[in-house]
């Protein structure tokens, strides 16, 4: 399975380090939040510009008109950027998502726990690079795995999805191989992983990668 920590928890006192502390990781996972879209409201552009990033990067963006961030995390050279569909709807999120790959970047799009994953029509799965389906309500770090997320994932590849499904929220060790079975291609992990040291931070995630 295929791992990219959330650095929600991270001590950005020490960003850097901690960046560096996650280097076997397949990408870093970056939660943008704008305090409209969602209450909380996270790091920006400016903390994360300074940072040497060894591993690919996605920005995730819970943000309201996410268009208005998508230079700014292209000029970062992430490698993907997601949006939520519930702030765009359909029609919106298919020209947000070609703006994207005109970009040259791969375009994702998000799903909220509460959200079924029929919102999603087939013209936007074939234009999706990837679906990050959240297993919690999009903005609160530390909530409970919602198992309803394994259903959608196995519908999706039902539906005839061949791209990478993300899943994002309460993602652990202990259920982390049933997202792979349901056929989930890469877990973002966030405070199960950031609470620990830097070297259990990479035994777990040799542990994920194993999966």
């Amino acid at each position: 399975m295929k791992i990219a920590p959330s650095i929600l928890d991270a001590n950005f006192c020490t960003l850097q380090a901690e960046i560096d502390s996650l280097s076997m990781a397949d990408r870093i996972h970056l939660d943008i939040m704008d305090g409209q879209y969602v209450p909380n409201l996270s790091f920006g552009h400016a903390v994360l510009k300074p940072i040497k990033f060894s591993n690919q990067i996605e920005a995730h963006l819970m943000v309201n008109n996410p268009e208005n961030f998508f230079d700014m995390f292209h000029n970062l050279n992430c490698s993907i950027i997601s949006f939520h569909i519930e702030n765009t709807g359909r029609e919106k999120a298919k020209l947000l998502l070609k703006n994207i790959q005109q970009r040259g970047l791969k375009a994702g799009i998000c799903v909220d726990g509460y959200t079924s994953e029929d919102f999603l029509d087939d013209e936007i799965l074939s234009l999706s690079d990837q679906i990050l389906l959240m297993s919690v309500k999009a903005g609160f770090g530390g909530q409970t795995f919602m198992k309803s997320v394994l259903e959608k994932t196995k519908n999706l590849r039902a539906r005839g999805y061949r791209n990478e499904i993300e899943i994002d929220g309460g993602v652990n060790i202990n259920n982390v191989k049933k997202l792979k079975d349901a056929g989930a291609d890469i877990a973002v992990v966030g405070s199960f992983l950031m609470k620990n040291d830097f070297e259990k931070r990479t035994q777990l995630i040799k542990d994920f990668q194993a999966i």
